[in-house]
């Protein structure tokens, strides 16, 4: 019988570690420092950080992304924020439902914000940079308690940052807080 249990724990732990070395997403009540988290693609927060550098470096800080988010009760938004040379020039929302009959999504609220009244709005992702995005995922979002919370961080092949939140343990529905970068555009 002890035989028998010291081969279920090793199988177990063997799992675990190359699940790990798999670079899936693994979260540890120790772990303090979010920059070793590493993401589904195999990049660690701080590979990802360092990548996004070179990135910027090598396209110009003047880019365009949207944010989505998606409730289970059908609506959804989008935000879309402009950078130029590393400062946020404008954003736009448009919060949809779906029509239950036809399937099709009704645009319920919409809005564009340049740097004249960029901010004024309250619904929409929060009109920042990139690099603000990756400040507010280490400092707010990787750094939330693991014991009542799972931890996501997700990067595209190349490095940058898609996702970073968290969704508290047990909960069902609309419980992700963090950022869903589901578009990326350097723009001239």
């Amino acid at each position: 019988m002890k035989k028998l249990n010291f081969v279920a724990l090793t199988t177990v732990s063997i799992g675990i570690l190359f699940s790990c070395q798999k670079k899936i997403v693994c979260i540890k009540s120790e772990v303090t420092d979010p920059t070793v988290l590493v993401s589904k693609s195999g990049i660690s927060y701080a590979e990802s950080i360092a990548n996004w550098s070179e990135l910027k470096r090598s396209n110009g800080n003047s880019y365009t992304y949207k944010t989505a988010f998606t409730s289970w009760i059908g609506e959804s938004s989008i935000t879309e924020v402009k950078v130029e040379d590393g400062s946020v020039i404008s954003r736009t929302y448009e919060h949809f439902k779906t029509n239950e009959p036809n399937g099709q999504k009704e645009t319920i609220d919409s809005y564009s914000e340049t740097i004249e009244n960029l901010g004024v709005h309250e619904n929409g992702a929060r009109p920042v940079t990139i690099d603000e995005l990756y400040s507010t995922c280490s400092s707010e979002y990787l750094t939330a308690d693991v014991t009542d919370n799972t931890i996501h961080f997700e990067t595209e092949l190349n490095g940058l940052m898609t996702l970073c939140g968290f969704v508290p343990k047990g909960c069902a529905d609309d419980c992700f807080t963090g950022v869903s970068i589901n578009y990326f555009e350097w723009t001239n």
